[in-house]
């Protein structure tokens, strides 16, 4: 419960209306009293409450037998409603904006600093991607990314993923990375990469310890970034081809490969 009032104080809805908003939608009718004791809004507070939810049109008014009660919008109205309010507020703000915006500097990185940010801006990447889109990914971000880029590959977007691990999901021209836990050893976390139309990229680390990204539309960020992608599938596909002989040679988990330290 305290992650959905988190989700609807994102929306702009204050606390307190989305505690008293849930109240009703679990008891309906109820009176301002009723709303009080249920969402845990102080008694002095519920009435200014109350008139903010039928300000949103979240709720309304019903006369009863003794006193005043309330009833919620129903649930799909209000998000149906809510959405086509926030998309012609933000296609007012975009048409607005344009005429503000300069010439962009892509020269710069951003760094984003928790794992939600991270999957925010992949999701914003593919959903506007034109072209292709190639991702280097564990099981955990392929997922959350998985509806967008289905999304993606039915507009006709080429797609290529490095996938470290097995993975039930198909998506475009999927390349299994057969050494996820060396790799996960190594690098103390789980990496990420994403390239858009080789014109935007987006690098990242997931540990316990916590997340961060760096993105950008910098030339030779976006080239090392997918050269970096393109390079471990080129090798995934001659593993594919000649694992016996390469193991032979390099060992099981190719860890002779791995270390460039030497060339034995």
């Amino acid at each position: 419960m305290d992650t959905l009032i988190f989700r609807l104080t994102q929306l702009g809805i204050s606390e307190y209306e989305a505690k008293a908003y849930l109240a009703l939608l679990k008891e309906s009718p109820s009176s301002a009293y009723e709303i009080a004791k249920n969402s845990g809004i102080p008694t002095s507070k519920v009435y200014e409450v109350i008139k903010r939810l039928e300000l949103r049109n979240m709720a309304q008014t019903i006369h009863g037998e003794k006193t005043r009660m309330f009833i919620p919008q129903p649930l799909d109205e209000f998000i149906a409603g809510f959405k086509l309010s926030m998309e012609d507020n933000f296609d007012a703000v975009k048409r607005e904006l344009q005429d503000l915006k300069g010439g962009m500097d892509t020269s710069y990185t951003w760094h984003i600093g928790n794992y939600e940010g991270l999957i925010v801006k992949a999701k914003r990447m593919i959903s506007t991607a034109g072209k292709t889109i190639i991702i280097s990914v564990w099981p955990a971000e392929f997922e959350a990314l998985s509806a967008a880029l289905i999304d993606a590959e039915a507009r006709g977007l080429k797609i290529a993923v490095l996938h470290y691990g097995a993975t039930h999901i198909k998506i475009g021209r999927i390349y299994r990375h057969p050494q996820e836990e060396t790799i996960y050893s190594q690098r103390g976390g789980r990496g990420f990469m994403l390239v858009a139309d080789s014109r935007e990229a987006l690098t990242g680390k997931i540990s316990t310890g916590g997340s961060e990204a760096i993105w950008s539309m910098n030339e030779a960020f976006v080239i090392t970034a997918e050269g970096y992608v393109r390079h471990d599938i080129y090798q995934m596909k001659i593993m594919s081809r000649f694992a016996p002989a390469l193991k032979e040679k390099f060992g099981e988990k190719y860890e002779r490969l791995l270390d460039i330290y030497r060339d034995e």
